[in-house]
């Protein structure tokens, strides 16, 4: 099991040891292009294997000129990543299971990405019909458990009832806490040893060993404690 964080500026890259790291791009809300390609050289600089995380630039978008700026957002993380992308899940405009010509667009971008770098797909827009989406789409799986718990759902109860075809494609674990709301999100809050999200991960750690597991975490003060706890679950599972 290895351990990782994310960063959303180039001087966050390194604070901290660590497996792996992921940048996050979100567009208007954070690090520019120019930023990203920073935070990449550091991570290069620094020997650390890399993902980037696009979060506000969908895969199934139909809008002419829409549609082409965001895939060459994408083609351009593509061509920087390191070990690969992390994408959302998505559903139809006015929400719903992703299908016609939205599906399609995801699936034809996502194949292109594909054939620049690695690309896993997370559950974020639709958490509790996740297991459709997956089996429809195939391929790696970054499995967030600080969703599930926001999303209502149990996480330790998820994993332990995750099925072995899923479980088999899982390559990525994102971690952090739901608590309290602050800026219309409940999660993303540090760890704490004894929070479902921690159970959870303890239990997913028990039936995979080969996963790498990213803090997400808003309090980059709290980043150590929250890595220690994620260092002391890889040390258990060796």
């Amino acid at each position: 099991m290895k351990t990782g964080y994310r960063v959303f500026d180039k001087n966050q890259a390194g604070i901290l040891p660590a497996d792996l790291i992921q940048i996050s791009y979100w567009k208007t809300f954070g690090p520019d292009m120019d930023e990203i390609r920073e935070m990449a050289s550091r991570c290069r600089d620094l020997g650390l294997g890399f993902v980037i995380h696009p979060v506000f630039t969908p895969l199934s978008e139909t809008r002419p000129g829409f549609r082409e700026k965001n895939t060459e957002e994408l083609v351009t993380l593509a061509r920087m990543a390191d070990l690969g992308l992390i994408v959302h899940d998505e559903t139809l405009p006015g929400g719903g299971r992703l299908s016609g010509i939205w599906l399609e667009q995801y699936q034809e971008t996502l194949e292109s990405l594909l054939s620049i770098c690695p690309v896993s797909v997370e559950n974020a827009n639709n958490t509790p019909d996740i297991d459709w989406f997956w089996k429809t789409i195939g391929g790696s799986i970054t499995l967030d458990i600080g969703h599930f718990e926001a999303s209502g759902i149990n996480s330790v109860q998820k994993v332990k009832s995750l099925p072995e075809e899923i479980l088999d494609r899982v390559e990525y674990v994102h971690m952090h806490r739901k608590h309290v709301e602050r800026g219309g999100l409940v999660d993303h809050w540090p760890l704490t040893a004894d929070c479902p999200e921690v159970k959870a991960l303890e239990e997913l750690a028990i039936r995979k060993k080969n996963i790498s597991v990213i803090l997400e975490i808003n309090e980059m003060d709290c980043l150590g404690d929250s890595l220690d706890i994620l260092k002391r679950i890889a040390g258990s599972v060796g």
